[in-house]
């Protein structure tokens, strides 16, 4: 590596239907880049929907197929299986889910096909452990290669109650927003442990989902118990817990990197919150996700902070399997 080279990451947010969003603001990157967004960065970190963006971004798949997966088959995804869904049983099914990865993925790909470093959140339940699925950025790592693209997909998008859990490796797992659904943490400590960083070389660009928030009115009734907190369809307390340990992550890197830390995010309006939600596929919805991130995003593609991402040319970290 050049000496004094910024070593630039780019995390993914969680989020569900919400990581549209995402996907638009990707999608306004990379055509301003005018390459495929993933050749700008050393490093690519996702969490949940952001995984799966992020497994899409390590094989230089066209944000414009992603977006079109996205309204294809939201609406299909979040097909609530009856009345009792998500109390009984998950509330959605994983085969909607497996065809928009099938589409927006390389079909029978592993981590050792992927072009960019990847670092992956999930949870296993099995070791009841958190796991980061990575692709070989160090010689001596040959356990995640050989997993699919569609199972680390799964592995990490499988949100209790929404979700099934997933199986990888014989092991259970489940969403890897549960301890990290911003995972810029994460890709920092990547960045400084396993790729020799220091802070002061670390440029990271973080998008997310609208989600970084999640409050209560004064009027909530204080007494809250099971069914308050885990009521459908918001599920409160999930929502409380992604919003606080996201917040929680986001301030410690931004103390860390300072300005070398780049957040595009945003909180909807009033009047158009009830339209967007972890599971919620309107037109409506879909609507106003891609119009505040083109609204967002346009706000900052064209500042120097932001700019430096675009104009970045990755050093080659990935080890070929022998």
């Amino acid at each position: 590596m050049e000496e004094g080279k910024p070593f630039h990451v780019l995390s993914l947010t969680g989020g569900g239907f919400r990581g549209l969003y995402t996907a638009r603001v990707l999608q306004e990157l990379e055509q301003r880049a005018g390459r495929p967004i993933g050749q700008c960065f050393d490093l690519i970190a996702g969490t949940s929907i952001g995984g799966i963006l992020a497994l899409a971004v390590a094989f230089d798949r066209p944000m414009d197929v992603v977006i079109s997966a996205f309204r294809e088959f939201g609406p299909k995804i979040f097909r609530p299986k009856g009345n009792l869904a998500g109390l009984t049983s998950s509330k959605y099914d994983t085969e909607p889910l497996c065809a928009v990865v099938d589409t927006i993925l390389p079909v029978g790909a592993t981590l050792a096909d992927a072009r960019r470093p990847l670092v992956i959140p999930a949870l296993n339940l099995t070791t009841g452990r958190q796991q980061i699925l990575k692709t070989r950025h160090n010689a001596e790592w040959t356990r995640d290669s050989k997993y699919s693209v569609k199972e680390v997909a799964l592995a990490t998008a499988g949100a209790p109650i929404y979700f099934p859990i997933a199986s990888l490796d014989n092991q259970l797992f489940a969403d890897g927003g549960l301890f990290a659904n911003a995972p810029d943490l994460v890709a920092l400590h990547e960045a400084s442990k396993f790729f020799g960083q220091p802070d002061s070389a670390v440029r990271m660009l973080s998008v997310g989902t609208l989600s970084s928030t999640y409050a209560l009115p004064a009027s909530t009734y204080r007494k809250r118990g099971v069914w308050q907190w885990l009521r459908p369809p918001e599920f409160p307390l999930i929502q409380t817990i992604l919003a606080a340990q996201q917040q929680f992550s986001l301030q410690i890197v931004e103390h860390r990197l300072g300005d070398g830390h780049v957040r595009i995010d945003g909180q909807p309006p009033d009047a158009v919150m009830g339209d967007v939600g972890l599971d919620k596929v309107s037109l409506e919805s879909q609507e106003v996700l891609l119009g505040l991130a083109a609204k967002h995003v346009t706000d900052v593609i064209g500042t120097e902070r932001v700019q430096q991402f675009l104009a970045h040319s990755p050093g080659q970290w990935l080890y070929t399997e022998n």
